[in-house]
């Protein structure tokens, strides 16, 4: 799997990346190829596959159940593909299982490695650090990403309600695999997957964390810390791969 390859930081608009998927037109034989680049309601895709403006195309990857769209444009390296509202609606879940179980329920087989990011500073209302740990098997596409929030005020991550996750405009509710109290710490744990990891190295992480009784307190995660760690699982994807 390649993973980052660059960003557009004038546009912030299209972010080419090129990941693991499979995919079938019309119905037809699935194929195993890899995305060129992607935008928060778009993918496209490396193919020689002989496609047409106006096909429709399931594509599998993240984990996801096939999410679906219609080609909208064909160029030589492949085609283009706009996703539709209920694809876009599952692109933004989130499997609450731990990464092992998500790879191997997908069937995968042999070792998952994984890989942390320093910390990464954030802007933030309360004083926070975040760290990204992220899990690479053999099956394309099914890369798993934790995140983890860690603050100086444990009471800030006390009787939590929802944690909301935003991406380019598009927002979801992040799964939260646990928290905890560790050395005068408050540490919050979230599940990511392929597309919301992908989200966050093209246009960074806005996070709003909201108590039981409606305090509310907001982080920031730039785009470049993201993608410097997805940069750095294309060695380890290598190497499983041997």
């Amino acid at each position: 799997m390649t993973v980052v390859q660059t960003i557009d930081r004038r546009q912030a608009q299209r972010y080419k990346a090129g990941f693991d998927i499979r995919f079938s037109i019309n119905d037809g034989a699935e194929i195993v190829s890899n995305t060129l680049n992607f935008t928060s309601r778009s993918i496209a895709i490396r193919s020689d596959v002989l496609a047409q403006k106006g096909d429709r195309i399931a594509i599998s990857f993240a984990g996801l159940p096939a999410i679906e769209g219609e080609i909208v444009r064909v160029f030589p390296e492949g085609f283009a593909v706009v996703l539709n509202e209920g694809s876009l609606a599952l692109m933004a879940h989130t499997d609450p299982g731990n990464g092992h179980s998500a790879f191997h329920a997908a069937g995968v087989s042999g070792p998952v490695e994984t890989q942390n990011s320093p910390f990464i500073r954030t802007h933030s209302s309360v004083p926070a650090r975040a760290l990204i740990s992220s899990g690479v098997g053999y099956q394309p596409g099914y890369n798993r990403h934790f995140l983890s929030i860690v603050t100086a005020d444990p009471a800030a991550l006390e009787n939590i309600k929802t944690i909301w996750i935003n991406a380019d405009g598009v927002k979801w509710t992040a799964k939260t695999l646990k928290f905890e109290q560790r050395n005068n710490r408050g540490i919050a744990v979230l599940s990511l997957n392929d597309w919301q990891a992908y989200m966050g190295a093209a246009y960074g992480l806005k996070i709003a964390i909201m108590s039981e009784a409606g305090a509310e307190w907001t982080l920031d995660i730039d785009a470049e810390p993201i993608a410097d760690h997805l940069d750095s699982l294309s060695p380890m994807q290598m190497a499983l791969s041997a």
